[in-house]
């Protein structure tokens, strides 16, 4: 991927696929003797360069995919294998099991997955698992951990739990609060799952209202909006996904509420850095989206080469013990004006 990051905008980055990079080519000269080694080196070099890996997304529009893209693509230039980044354009679970399926027949060497919602892939997953290709869950996890061999991203309750906690210091232990969110996606019912339980120990915070963002820069804003109206009290709004926190600091602007309402948001898009910069936005929490999807690469990298050698002849999946973790936290880190510049991209 090219490091013009403000080419990457929430439509055109649709436009890009994965950066595929070929193996690298085997150098120096080799004795007689040494040329079948050499011949059986250049045949598995040739087989790995075909290995492809897929992202296959919930909802492709919104750049916050752009640095876990980018985690991915730096994963596949080491590894000497390609990839692809695909998925609906806007949530639709049923778009992204079409997907899957299709995904299924072309038998990809492994697939991480942002599921849509928790229910609708297990069955789709556990065939690609039948089919010998590996499958992880990215960011947000289904509802049967045996659909996938295992979790890549935060712990999105703790996320929420840990939320609570600025809210609280931010508001002195009483306020007004409100919650953007997106009902029904995993992720998002966990984080504001994880924030209500931490306010409930604040008997002084009320939560006022609770809203559905659709996960939109435009739905957001007006969502955002109506609740700066709805509520003339209110004195601090919560977003759960990467959508919400530029939203909300547009309509504080538009309703000249900025400075009175605080904000705790979510991830670290860069259209919203430049809030957390000018203080319109408190704080926010960002996942270590690189790490997350260049972990998740490599785990689907292992499993498909057996490159962990525990069971190096007859393979891990013979012995019924994938090789990767189960859950891996990739946590988040709380970004303030404090630190922001280290988050926002040069031009």
């Amino acid at each position: 991927m090219s490091n013009n990051h403000d080419k990457l905008t929430r439509r055109n980055m649709l436009k890009m696929s994965a950066a595929g990079v070929g193996a690298l080519a085997l150098a120096g000269c080799s004795s007689p003797a040494e040329e079948p080694a050499a011949a059986e080196e250049n045949v598995e070099e040739a087989s790995q360069e075909k290995q492809n890996y897929i992202w296959l997304c919930a909802v492709t529009s919104v750049a916050f995919w752009i640095d876990g893209r980018e985690g991915m693509e730096a994963a596949a230039e080491e590894l000497g294998v390609t990839t692809e980044f695909l998925g609906p354009v806007e949530y639709d679970a049923a778009q992204q099991l079409k997907t899957l399926e299709e995904l299924i027949a072309t038998e990809p060497d492994g697939i991480m997955i942002f599921p849509a919602d928790t229910e609708s892939l297990n069955d789709a997953m556990k065939r690609a698992m039948d089919n010998d290709i590996p499958i992880l869950c990215v960011n947000s996890d289904v509802s049967d951990p045996s659909a996938r061999y295992g979790f890549v991203g935060p712990d999105n309750y703790q996320v929420g739990r840990q939320g609570g906690q600025i809210v609280a210091e931010l508001l002195g232990g009483s306020g007004q609060v409100a919650i953007m969110t997106v009902p029904g996606i995993e992720v998002h019912e966990s984080r504001s799952g994880g924030y209500e339980d931490e306010l409930a120990n604040y008997p002084d915070i009320e939560i006022v209202d609770i809203v559905n963002d659709e996960s939109d820069p435009e739905v957001g804003l007006n969502v955002a909006t109506q609740l700066i109206q709805a509520h003339p009290d209110l004195d601090l709004i919560i977003g759960t996904d990467a959508t919400a926190g530029a939203a909300i600091a547009r309509a504080l602007k538009e309703t000249g509420k900025d400075g009175e309402i605080k904000v705790v948001a979510m991830d670290r898009d860069q259209d919203m850095l430049p809030y957390v910069k000018d203080g319109t936005i408190d704080a926010t929490l960002a996942q270590n989206s690189e790490l997350e999807e260049w972990t998740a690469l490599h785990y689907l990298y292992w499993l498909r080469n057996n490159s962990v050698p525990a069971f190096e002849e007859a393979g891990w999946k013979a012995a019924g013990a994938p090789q990767v973790p189960r859950y891996t936290d990739t946590g988040v880190s709380v970004v303030t004006q404090d630190n922001v510049d280290f988050y926002i991209r040069e031009e």
